[in-house]
């Protein structure tokens, strides 16, 4: 009942005041609570309702404490914008006290519990399942970004944008990613890579100094810009550099490059081989130039087939395989080979022999992760330099007049010049295969077909029938690292034995190569010359190594070219390889960018001895009285010449690249000065 029907006896003054009270009060409770809301800024407020109209569920009296500062007409002034929610509320009598508010049954809640419950174990299995391929998956992309800015800052910095560099700073592998991707002192695996520019196309391309090139569209075309590689193009190439065999020696090599990441050069050099990305010399053909060079940095000492899941009992990972492995994935995650067209799978040396064990394996690896799309139109060839392999059971050097042998009978015997020998014979490859844990990485056809002696597969003698992958073998007839460190051969074939020991050896390498003239797919390079790995300008019958390598890559031509003539080194384009100084075991490989300290003081002294070794050459040359070393020396004199040659214009090449590493430091140095407040 109304206020105003319980007092009848009030005069009709003051109903109507009454009734003018009781329109003004006639506002709903969510106004009055979003202005109680609205008011708690300036101070807090405490109200009691009291007086609940019964026909219109809407208060008609409140008592404000002394703290109240909810107003009257703040509320009246808020009842319009709730428009009229509160009424048809107020009409459904959810805010009147005759009416009591909907109660949820026991079942109800019930099924809302078990329902929240289904949500979150739902939400857990799914982030068990796809929580760290998403979080993978994010972490990608920041670090991705992250790279491509750090590049573009650099490149601003050094003033190389829109230009090809010539050369590529060290990269790590995350261990986080691939945990078993570790060189031989437990450190990550590197690798350097140096992209190809999408506008060096015809007409836009650079010479070697970056500027703009002169050349024209003939002299481009014969120098290898058309027709060969492009940006899709990847050569992906793992260092040479020996092996260790067993505990002693592997501890020795961690403690080198050849064994750590941390003493890997941080900048490499593109400017050899088939990883030359620019020339002095313009009638140099460099039809690789334009494409993406990669080099796998060799620190495991296992010939790249070591799959060790942990360290051994001396501290000592042999995980080559998991490294290359790791850099492939690295190559389709983070920089684009997923749009490849051509890659080419390169190794020197011990590099050259994993390779051939592994590229089918490592074939199927890249094809798993590119798209549908380019799983079968992609091209994956393996090119090995010095990677044709046999057990050399019965070609070790003896030179008893010498005394030259220490029958020691362990892995590490002495030859003429003190080399460090290691066998090479098919009981030594059987131990050596299981130290660096290498069974799984024997091609699988092969292994079929050698049951009991499935090591044998390590070689390509044994293993080349059963490859898939279409092979280039670049091989010297007479492989003088080969020689001098599984042969115990160490001489400079300056005595007659020594010449009579390297031209039976050239003719065992000759029967072996034998089964790649007749093989569907392989292509072969073989060269009448001392010497290892480096096939820098090096020819056959009148074809330079890169371009016999380029018809085959590119126009799928059969290239098997041999040398035919007699001899050590008889071929007149090989380089000088007779002296017995230091192995080169990664020859023709990229070289480090050293610091610039006494850069002056070191090229004149290296100069220096470049012009005394090509005197000492000639005057030796000159005083040799038999026959058949007065040939030896003479091809020695003119191999010297060109020598002399060559590393007058290699010296003036590292003139310039540190001269630009030092106006690149400047840059970065200016460029940091500038952004530092």
């Amino acid at each position: 009942m109304g206020r105003l029907e319980r007092q009848p006896h009030l005069a009709p003054r003051a109903r109507r005041r009454a009734s003018s009270r009781a329109r003004d009060a006639e506002i709903t409770d969510a106004a009055f609570f979003v202005a109680r809301d609205r008011s708690r800024g300036r101070t807090r407020a405490r109200t009691e309702r009291r007086g609940i109209d019964s026909s219109r569920g809407l208060n008609t009296k409140f008592r404000a404490t002394d703290s109240m500062t909810v107003f009257r007409r703040d509320v009246v002034a808020l009842a319009p914008e709730m428009d009229g929610f509160g009424d048809e509320r107020a009409r459904r009598g959810r805010y009147s006290r005759a009416k009591s508010p909907p109660t949820t049954s026991t079942s109800t809640r019930k099924l809302e519990a078990t329902l929240a419950v289904a949500v979150v174990v739902l939400a857990a299995a799914a982030c068990a399942r796809f929580g760290y391929s998403i979080g993978d998956r994010l972490y990608d992309l920041v670090s991705d970004s992250r790279a491509q800015r750090a590049s573009k800052m650099l490149d601003a910095a050094a003033g190389l944008s829109g230009e090809r560099r010539l050369t590529a700073e060290k990269m790590e592998l995350d261990l986080e990613r691939y945990p078993r991707a570790r060189c031989l002192d437990g450190t990550p695996g590197a690798y350097y890579v140096n992209l190809a520019m999408s506008k060096m196309r015809r007409g836009e391309g650079r010479d070697a100094k970056g500027a703009p090139s002169v050349l024209g569209d003939d002299e481009r075309d014969e120098r290898g810009y058309k027709g060969y590689a492009t940006e899709r193009t990847w050569i992906i190439m793992l260092q040479g550099g020996g092996e260790c065999v067993a505990a002693p020696g592997c501890a020795e090599r961690a403690g080198t490059a050849r064994g750590s990441s941390e003493l890997l050069p941080d900048e490499i050099v593109y400017d050899r081989g088939i990883q030359a990305v620019a020339s002095d010399d313009v009638r140099k053909s460099l039809p690789f130039s334009n494409a993406n060079m990669v080099t796998v940095a060799y620190c495991s000492g296992d010939l790249y087939t070591g799959r060790a899941q942990e360290a051994d009992a001396a501290g000592m990972w042999h995980s080559g395989s998991y490294i290359v492995e790791a850099v492939l994935q690295e190559l389709i995650r983070a920089y684009g080979m997923t749009n490849a067209d051509v890659i080419l799978l390169a190794g020197r040396s011990a590099g050259g022999i994993g390779l051939v064990a592994q590229v089918d394996a490592w074939a199927d690896l890249i094809r798993e992760r590119l798209p549908v799309e380019a799983k079968s139109s992609v091209k994956i060839i393996g090119a090995p330099f010095a990677g044709f392999h046999f057990f050399h059971n019965e070609t070790m050097f003896i030179d008893r007049a010498d005394d030259a042998k220490e029958k020691t009978g362990g892995a590490s015997r002495r030859g003429d010049d003190s080399l460090n020998y290691i066998p090479w014979d098919e009981d030594s490859f059987k131990r050596y295969v299981e130290y660096w844990r290498a069974q799984d990485s024997l091609p699988e056809a092969c292994v079929m077909s050698h049951a009991g002696e499935e090591w044998r597969c390590i070689v390509a003698q044994h293993s080349l029938k059963t490859i898939r992958t279409p092979l280039f073998f670049s091989q010297a007839l007479t492989d003088s690292v080969v020689m001098r460190l599984h042969d115990n051969f160490g001489g400079d074939l300056t005595k007659r034995k020594q010449i009579k020991f390297a031209t039976k050896w050239s003719k065992t390498m000759r029967r072996a190569l034998a089964p790649i003239l007749k093989h569907p797919s392989a292509g072969l390079f073989a060269a009448q010359c001392y010497m290892h790995t480096d096939f820098d300008d090096v020819s056959i019958d009148g074809v330079s190594h890169q371009m016999a390598l380029a018809e085959w890559v590119f126009h799928e031509k059969t290239v098997r070219l041999v040398d035919s003539c007699d001899g050590v080194s008889c071929n007149p384009t090989c380089k000088s390889s007779r002296s017995s100084g230091a192995l080169d075991l990664d020859g023709g490989g990229n070289i480090a960018v050293e610091d610039d300290q006494d850069d002056e003081e070191e090229l004149a002294s290296q100069k220096k001895k470049s012009r005394d070794a090509k005197k000492s050459h000639a005057s030796s040359s000159s005083q040799k009285s038999d026959d058949a070393v007065a040939a030896v020396g003479t091809n020695d004199a003119a191999a010297a010449r060109r020598d002399a040659r060559v590393d007058s214009r290699r010296l003036d090449r590292v003139a310039a690249r540190r001269a630009n590493a030092r106006a690149k430091r400047d840059a970065e140095t200016h460029a940091r000065e500038r952004t530092t407040p």
